[in-house]
């Protein structure tokens, strides 16, 4: 009997201690996400791949630029759903970075409305920011229509 509750006491402890490992660790993830400055001006660009023949540069393409298939948090909201932006950025400025395989786009001006914006750079892209807070509908409703890259 004693050596039975000291194996379950030695792994309620081990559970226990994990369980604050990991509060702890989420802690730290929200905090730097918190730390990052949010971007309110400039262009907002959200890339998107269309099959069939490519058209003009900067033409419709009669799609929109679909959120739909982002991960979302219980209340379904977007939890950092890639797009480009920088602070008073332009077009010229903020496509570079757009990896290569999007052949359109969907551009709109900051700050998204009920959302969060914030500078996320990756080592192949200094333009990458996570959108969040906001519903994929409401998102793709924003973005609007794409155009050919």
């Amino acid at each position: 009997m004693n050596a039975t509750l000291r194996a379950f006491g030695c792994l309620a402890a081990f559970a226990l201690t994990v369980t604050f490992a990991q509060a702890a660790a989420a802690e730290e993830h929200q905090k730097g996400k918190v730390a990052a400055k949010p971007v309110e001006t400039g262009v907002v660009i959200r890339g998107v791949t269309l099959a069939g023949p490519v058209g003009n540069p900067g033409t419709s393409t009669g799609k929109t630029c679909d959120f739909s298939g982002e991960p979302v948090d219980p209340s379904g909201r977007l939890e950092g759903a890639s797009v480009n932006c920088r602070p008073n950025g332009n077009q010229a400025n903020t496509t570079p970075g757009l990896p290569a395989r999007f052949n359109a786009y969907c551009m709109i001006n900051a700050p998204v409305k009920s959302a969060r914006l914030i500078q996320a750079a990756r080592p192949e892209n200094a333009n990458h920011c996570d959108l969040s807070g906001i519903t994929p509908k409401d998102a793709t409703g924003q973005f609007g229509g794409a155009v050919w890259r």
